[in-house]
């Protein structure tokens, strides 16, 4: 299975824009889970989403992503990973279920990590995305712990047009690639 590189960072910071750009240059890419997830669940009237049943939605995320993963050994990039259903469980106070806390997260992931860091001016909240900009600092801060405290290297993307964004991306995989 290819390893894929993970862009990742909190809600409304630019990573299903980047995701679709990179796209656009040709890349296979897997987009997000969760914001599937969450349509999903508000069209079945079901409570699975992050702000009704952290534990649902994070179940309902691990298994869904599993199946692309078998569906989709292309894709180089993925918008969010399981790793961030670690950071939502903990930053809810909740336990992190056996599988995903067992997961060999390197089997499947590159540890260099493109994070997108908040970026008021862009955020937008939605259906899918009811926080406000101010509510999700907090899971900034342990979306960044989390990667850490497993091993990933965060590479912070700059607050800049989507044109720069994928330009960073692609020198850093190239260096990447010299180095592997």
């Amino acid at each position: 299975m290819k390893k894929k590189f993970i862009i990742t960072g909190p809600p409304g910071s630019g990573k299903s824009t980047l995701i679709e750009a990179l796209e656009k240059q040709g890349f296979d890419c897997m987009k997000e889970v969760a914001r599937d997830v969450i349509i999903s669940e508000q069209k079945s009237n079901q409570n699975g989403t992050p702000w009704e049943n952290m534990e649902r939605f994070a179940q309902l995320v691990y298994n869904e992503t599993l199946d692309r993963y078998l569906a989709d050994d292309n894709s180089l990039f993925c918008d969010r990973s399981l790793i961030d259903n670690i950071a939502y469980l903990e930053h809810e106070n909740l336990d992190v279920f056996k599988e995903l806390e067992e997961f060999q997260f390197t089997d499947y992931y590159h540890t260099t990590v493109f994070y997108t860091p908040p970026w008021e001016e862009i955020y937008q909240q939605d259906p899918q995305r009811p926080q406000l900009f101010e509510e999700q600092l907090p899971l900034n801060e342990k979306l960044v712990e989390v990667y850490k405290r497993l091993g990933f290297k965060i590479v912070q993307l700059p607050l800049s047009n989507i044109e720069t964004r994928v330009n960073f991306i692609l020198d850093v995989i190239a260096r990447h690639e010299a180095i592997a």
